[in-house]
């Protein structure tokens, strides 16, 4: 009989980098959103209240989780949601210039907070 050496990699190579991966999108959201509003003149109050709302889709996260392992597959739900992301900052981009760039540009924050979540 002969024994196989298996080659598994210990958690501890990847663990650390996959919540670092995760927590990539939740700093850009927060810390973008902050940084453009704060540019674009608006006032520290509207900044505190409406960017404390993006925090809600990681609060809910583990609501809606059952639902993403129920419904489809998981490589399905990351290429949907990173091309989800990639709009959203495409979209943030061209409505920078507009006149009512801060409700849109929310708008495309809290999608980019929903599909990093």
């Amino acid at each position: 009989m002969s024994l196989r050496k298996i080659n598994r990699r210990s958690p501890w190579c990847w663990i650390p980098t996959l919540y670092f991966a995760e927590g990539i999108p939740y700093v850009a959201v927060m810390t973008i959103a902050v940084i453009l509003y704060k540019r674009m003149g608006v006032s520290n109050t509207e900044i505190a209240l409406y960017t404390s709302w993006l925090y809600l889709p990681w609060v809910l996260k583990p609501l809606w989780s059952p639902f993403v392992d129920i419904l489809k597959t998981r490589r399905w739900w990351i290429i949907m949601m990173q091309l989800l992301v990639g709009a959203g900052l495409a979209g943030i981009a061209f409505t920078i210039p507009t006149s009512f760039f801060l409700q849109v540009t929310l708008a495309f924050f809290w999608l980019l907070a929903f599909s990093s979540a």
